[in-house]
């Protein structure tokens, strides 16, 4: 038997729904970069460890580009979009032009300055929770539709339309759906948001889809076609990886009782809670995609020029050369500097107003609904196992 046939499946399966795959802490101490087999038969390498992780998210030889032959796909909606040019998707220089449109509206001070209107969206919602009876899904009443609310408020997009785009989300980052409802719904969504984008152009609005619209007709850095994509990666990851941390986030509190009653009792902690929710949950339970350009040697293994890797996140998370006891959840850690959000030059343009969200979502829960427990068993849970972003499906909740 040949070694490529003996390879290891990828991805993995969580035998804990809260915790990453057993398997990486053995892949990191003994095989940190290994090769496997990815659903559609081709193979890729997997890297495990924190420091191996961030070489490949850095160094240049590494491309971020899904056209390059070898690059690992898992998503079959990622074959329709390798001609699409998005902006996590492309290397230097490209990539800097993109990035030029959106640096100021995502800077920390700018996003900083949404706070209340993030807090109004978080009373607003809990008013309505609160006066429905329990149980009922914590996803659909609340950890959906507030970074729904926030982002539709962000692009200047109604949010009526909230519906449209988290039927789409759903679609697109479930790795079961066939390539024909995946195209349908690419289609349909990048519909939306070119008609959206040309009623922007005719009549610029206050939020960020007209300034960058304005900015782009200053700059002519993306062509029409290009802005639409890159507004499609907004709104769908703008949304579902927040709303998925939100419910995860719940789920380690009540896995953790101690840990929900140390926040309880020192609100201060709910930023170091945040980012070490961040850093155990990872969330991108698939991890990060890159190609080799040229032959690189990393952790003892040879990547050949043309073949791809993929940067195990929730690995790279819990190596305790990075983290000491790195798997144990700690309120108190404060890791400012995981790898959820990535690292170089295609770190998260989202991550302060992920990070702002969820203190708010947090801060405010614990405070209004400290008796908040789960209204079911733990293993009757539906956990998303086929999706690319790992996440919780519905959570029935009580108070």
């Amino acid at each position: 038997m040949s070694i490529e046939q003996t390879l290891m499946n990828f991805p993995l399966r969580r035998e804990d729904p809260l915790d990453p795959p057993s398997e990486y802490a053995r892949l990191r101490e003994n095989e940190p970069v290994s090769k496997v087999r990815l659903p559609d038969g081709s193979t890729c390498w997997i890297v495990t460890r924190f420091d191996d992780a961030r070489t490949v998210l850095t160094d240049k030889r590494f491309s971020a580009d899904s056209r390059k032959p070898g690059f690992p796909i898992l998503m079959p909606h990622r074959h329709l979009m390798q001609k699409v040019r998005m902006m996590n998707r492309l290397d230097l220089p490209e990539h800097t032009a993109y990035r030029r449109l959106f640096v100021k509206p995502f800077t920390s001070r700018s996003i900083e300055n949404m706070r209340p209107d993030i807090q109004r969206h978080v009373d607003a919602l809990l008013d309505e929770l609160v006066e429905q009876a329990p149980p009922l899904d914590l996803v659909t009443n609340f950890s959906l539709p507030v970074p729904a609310r926030v982002i539709c408020d962000m692009l200047g997009v109604p949010y009526d339309d909230q519906g449209f785009l988290q039927k789409f989300s759903q679609v697109l980052t479930n790795r079961t759906t066939q390539v024909d409802e995946v195209k349908g719904a690419l289609d349909a969504l990048f519909d939306y948001v070119d008609k959206r984008l040309l009623e922007e152009e005719r009549s610029p609005g206050d939020g960020l889809l007209g300034k960058l619209v304005v900015n782009n007709a200053e700059t002519k850095a993306l062509t029409h076609d290009e802005l639409v994509a890159t507004v499609v990666v907004l709104l769908v990851d703008g949304y579902e990886t927040t709303s998925n941390m939100i419910t995860l986030g719940v789920l380690m509190l009540f896995k953790y009782p101690d840990q929900m009653a140390e926040l309880q009792a020192n609100t201060k902690l709910i930023p170091s809670a945040v980012a070490e929710m961040l850093r155990y949950l990872s969330i991108s339970d698939i991890g990060v995609a890159r190609v080799a350009d040229e032959d690189v040697e990393l952790g003892g293994a040879l990547i050949r020029a043309g073949e791809g890797v993929m940067t195990l996140i929730a690995a790279a998370n819990h190596d305790d050369s990075a983290y000491p006891e790195a798997t144990k959840f700690d309120v108190t850690r404060n890791p400012r500097n995981h790898l959820t959000f990535g690292h170089g030059i295609h770190q998260c343009l989202g991550q302060h107003l992920v990070t702002i969200e969820l203190e708010v979502a947090f801060g405010t829960l614990i405070d209004r609904l400290p008796s908040l427990r789960p209204a079911v068993p733990f293993d009757e849970i539906a956990f998303k196992h086929d999706a690319g972003l790992y996440g919780v499906w519905d959570l029935p909740v009580t108070w």
